[in-house]
């Protein structure tokens, strides 16, 4: 089994070296509790990294919509021959089975694994440092925050339309004394 894993870096497969820790969610954690324990468990089978940040932007908003870019497509296609691939986001691994016929699976224990990489990223990926993903994460979130901003008319409060408005109205100034 392999496991999807998302970064503003990139995207990495993790193959999970003993499945059987997957059935015993509780106890998981334990496993991540040092990067030592962590390799026990999944080691870095391939890291496509991301080109620049429009790419990356690209990548973060067809998984916001769970649909795999171009990139992850290829990427998959290279490194998933006949694996199972674990993934954090159900619609996406349907979308991945739909579109690359790459069986997916998604459930407590994969979500559980999911927080336990995420805990040990930066020791699990070599070359990919805390102060390097911090800078990495802040800039794609503020992109993705421009980028899913968009006016809609409907979400506007009446309240605040008629208070901002109220006060630039002659007749609903009040009267001077």
């Amino acid at each position: 089994m392999l496991v999807l894993f998302e970064t503003p870096a990139g995207f990495a497969l993790f193959k999970v070296l003993d499945e059987g820790k997957l059935s015993k969610v509780e106890d998981l954690w334990k496993d991540f509790s040092s990067s030592e324990s962590a390799r026990k468990v999944v080691k870095l089978k391939a890291f496509a990294k991301f080109e620049n940040t429009s790419e990356a932007l690209s990548a973060a908003t067809l998984l916001i919509d769970s649909k795999p870019s171009k990139g992850l497509r290829k990427f998959l296609r290279a490194h998933c021959d006949g694996e199972t691939l674990a993934v954090a986001d159900s619609r996406l691994g349907n979308a991945i089975k739909e579109k690359l016929q790459i069986e997916c699976i998604h459930n407590n224990g994969v979500m559980e694994l999911m927080r336990g990489v995420r805990s040990q990223l930066t020791e699990l990926i070599s070359g990919l440092a805390v102060q390097d993903l911090a800078p990495m994460s802040l800039g794609l979130s503020h992109s993705l925050s421009r980028y899913k901003l968009q006016f809609s008319p409907d979400k506007i409060s009446m309240v605040w339309f008629l208070a901002s408005h109220g006060f630039q109205s002659p007749s609903c100034a009040p009267p001077f004394r």
